[in-house]
């Protein structure tokens, strides 16, 4: 039988310098498998990167993944939370539900994700490519060109700080219940975050 590499016991426990590191490993595998089955490939790669590095960080000739920049990304926004628990309410949102340290934990890991997820798409391995499949200098020129429209585009539309979360965990695969989940809002405000989405598009551009 495998030996289990976290035990999720320590999400009970109060936030402190020696447990921080770990919490933040539980939360990050977690949010990684939340969103495996819908962004890819690209995706499993990172749970995979992730759980060897989770397994292996005491060895000494393992080397970290990219993919534990979400448990440092995790761990950092925790240090400001020492003496605290998880279930500790920071605030209300406007429709009264509590926000907890875990839940605005969560939201930083998988805006992470979504980033990484992202870079992923937008770029291409050289070492996976066959001689043949190696773009030419223009091409690749063109495929940055591209992305600054994109970004352009995104600024453009002045997207309230909700509207861009939906639309990086869209991006990153997620749902829109799932997304409704990380937002603390109804299934139906997502949906209306993107019609208002396209109607800003289609008003600015078309």
């Amino acid at each position: 039988m495998e030996t289990k590499i976290l035990d999720f016991t320590v999400l009970k426990e109060k936030i402190s310098a020696n447990n921080v590191l770990t919490i933040a490993e539980c939360i990050a595998f977690t949010e990684v498998k939340f969103v495996l089955s819908r962004a890819g490939d690209n995706m499993y790669r990172l749970f995979s990167d992730l759980y060897a590095d989770i397994k292996h960080k005491t060895d000494l000739n393992h080397i970290l993944s990219d993919g534990y920049e979400l448990v440092q990304t995790g761990a950092l926004f925790l240090c400001g939370y020492f003496g605290k628990t998880l279930s500790d309410i920071l605030y209300f949102d406007k429709k009264g539900k509590p926000i907890t340290i875990e839940i605005l934990c969560c939201r930083q890991v998988l805006n992470t994700i979504s980033k990484m997820n992202v870079f992923h798409q937008r770029h291409i391995s050289i070492d996976e490519l066959t001689p043949s499949q190696i773009p030419y200098l223009e091409i690749t020129v063109d495929t940055k060109q591209d992305y600054t429209i994109y970004d352009k585009i995104v600024e453009d539309l002045e997207l309230t700080e909700n509207m861009r979360l939906a639309l990086e965990y869209r991006i990153a695969g997620l749902s829109y219940p799932q997304i409704g989940k990380m937002l603390s809002k109804a299934q139906s405000t997502v949906f209306e975050y993107f019609i208002k989405m396209r109607k800003k598009y289609v008003a600015k551009y078309l």
